[in-house]
């Protein structure tokens, strides 16, 4: 066992997982990533949700509360729109696949998905199913994943930077070893559209089935393709938030892009995404990524994510490397979200906060025909010298206005 981690004690970035300095990868470039000579891998414990269980300027009784709502009826309830017990009931069942997911290896001292990876449920068969073709395994696996409910698939190749120095364990309050298997080269990532209507509530308890669904669907999908995978005989371990940074990752495999909200920006469901990573060695061939106007809107026209974020953790300023707090990685320049803000208001919430991706006018319901139509045409516009006109009229018609909680239960009675 390592140390008890304290304020005194905080988690360590030396010894042999440790790395510094400017570490490029191929597709840096063509990212928008700018890695500079003070990058440092990311430590788990540095995370700002483990954070609020060893850190004694984070944690606090209330904070573990928030951590319980999720498990525990009724918690955070109160006499307000959006936070009554049935907008947590509500919330609360959408968490309940990412919760079996958590609970199936605690005995075992893990957290699979969110602070360890899944655990497979079984050995990979020892007869490997031949690859003649990475390109046409590729469009197979981007098939399977599609039929589990992924709204999007790219692949990248495996990238050291991203991955924890270190791994928590919540029940000793202590680092532990980094545990994911080398040999996996290959990353599938995927994304899943939350919610939009939910989304358009928060910020409310109601809102938060948005987010727990959508994890719900990711745990349920990367462990189905890694299930698939295992069975061709091959290695797969399917990860959510639990070993690596997954939006550089969703970047690099052409997913989006970076957005000034500390999202990923996909083009067709804007910021509304849950991320969920495959690692690999089944023979894959990789995507690129992909640019469609985001940095530049982001960079000289629209504020709406910092202007309306309520405790004012988003940057109205340019990318900097300068990051507010131990909660990011330190070394890379892009817009920087303070954490302990968001996390603070969160926790006074009850719940989660969504208003930056709420109001981000990358998020528009693409579910109907007319609907889609209008937000390729409007995404044509903010990336040409029409994104003032673009941002004005997102603004004018009324997209990310808040939806009262009561208006989405009466739209969701109905349906």
């Amino acid at each position: 066992m390592g140390e008890r981690l304290t304020v005194d004690n905080p988690p360590s970035a030396e010894g042999p997982w440790r790395e510094r300095g400017p570490v490029t990868g191929p597709k840096d470039a063509a990212c928008g990533f700018e890695v500079t000579e003070n990058f440092e891998r990311f430590n788990q414990s540095n995370d700002i949700y483990t954070r609020g269980q060893w850190d004694a300027r984070i944690r606090s009784e209330k904070v573990l509360n928030w951590f319980r709502g999720m498990f525990r009826t009724g918690l955070g309830a109160r006499n307000a729109e959006g936070y009554s017990v049935r907008d947590f009931a509500l919330r609360n069942a959408g968490w309940m696949g990412a919760n079996l997911t958590i609970q199936r290896s605690l005995h075992l001292g893990r957290t699979d998905g969110f602070l360890d990876y899944i655990r497979p449920y079984s050995e990979p068969n020892p007869e490997k199913d031949p690859v003649e073709s990475p390109a046409a395994m590729s469009e197979e696996v981007k098939r399977v994943a599609r039929l589990f409910g992924a709204d999007d698939v790219g692949i990248t190749q495996y990238d050291p930077r991203w991955h924890y120095t270190a791994s928590f364990s919540p029940k000793t309050l202590e680092e532990k070893p980094y545990a994911i298997p080398d040999g996996l080269p290959n990353v599938i990532v995927v994304v899943t559209a939350m919610h939009y209507e939910a989304v358009q509530s928060y910020p409310s308890a109601t809102a938060g089935v948005a987010v727990g669904h959508g994890y719900s669907r990711d745990c349920e999908l990367v462990q189905a393709i890694a299930t698939y995978l295992l069975n061709l005989g091959y290695r797969a371990v399917a990860t959510v938030n639990d070993t690596s940074l997954a939006i550089p990752y969703a970047i690099q495999a052409g997913l989006g892009e970076y957005g000034r909200n500390g999202l990923l920006i996909t083009k067709d469901f804007g910021p509304r995404v849950r991320i969920g990573r495959i690692h690999t060695d089944v023979p894959l061939a990789h995507d690129q990524p992909i640019r469609f106007g985001v940095r530049e809107f982001c960079d000289t026209t629209c504020r709406r994510c910092a202007s309306e974020c309520p405790p004012k953790a988003i940057s109205f300023g340019k990318p900097t490397e300068e990051v507010p707090g131990r909660s990011l990685i330190k070394g890379v320049r892009k817009w920087q979200v303070d954490p302990e803000k968001c996390f603070k208001f969160w926790v006074n919430q009850s719940t989660e906060c969504g208003v930056c991706m709420r109001v981000c006018p990358y998020n528009k319901d693409t579910s109907r025909w007319a609907s889609r139509t209008w937000y390729r045409l409007w995404r044509r516009m903010a990336a040409s010298p029409l994104k003032r006109f673009a941002l004005w009229l997102d603004v004018k018609l009324g997209y990310g206005k808040r939806v009262k909680p009561r208006e989405y239960w009466r739209k969701f009675s109905s349906t």
